[in-house]
């Protein structure tokens, strides 16, 4: 437990957990609306982000250049090949994201590429703020 100082009383809160995070997001999404939900997603769930995967067919996006600027998390671009040969492991399907990208699962399928054997997915598909976002646990 990391001890905080407050009113000259210590509190102890459990340390943050490490985590996996996969994302998917719309064209229309900014950096800085990305950044600030990741953000506020991991302070509510606290989590601390060890590495952050995206799909790679989003690597020409001004956004993600920008979200690179913004964050000190490294961030890893998943090939679509990569991410095609994990469909099958996914547990969620979107009609909406197969009819824009080709693909049923994004986030889940990103978050899958850069898992260990010993992490384990915790919340393979949640829509957070406009944002679809996917999470392993550093095992």
């Amino acid at each position: 437990m990391q001890p905080i100082i407050c009113d000259n009383r210590i509190k102890s809160f459990p340390p943050l957990q490490s985590a996996i995070i996969g994302m998917g997001f719309s064209k229309k999404a900014s950096a800085i609306e990305l950044f600030q939900t990741l953000n506020k997603f991991l302070q509510e769930h606290q989590y601390q982000a060890t590495d952050i995967a995206l799909p790679a067919f989003k690597q020409n996006d001004l956004n993600i250049h920008e979200l690179k600027k913004l964050t000190s998390t490294p961030i890893y671009l998943i090939s679509t090949k990569i991410l095609i040969d994990l469909q099958p492991k996914c547990s969620h399907f979107s009609e909406a994201s197969y009819r824009h990208t080709g693909l049923g699962a994004v986030a889940e399928a990103c978050v899958l590429a850069l898992m260990n054997k010993n992490d384990r997915l915790l919340i393979p598909k949640i829509i957070y703020n406009k944002f679809t976002i996917s999470v392993a646990v550093k095992g």
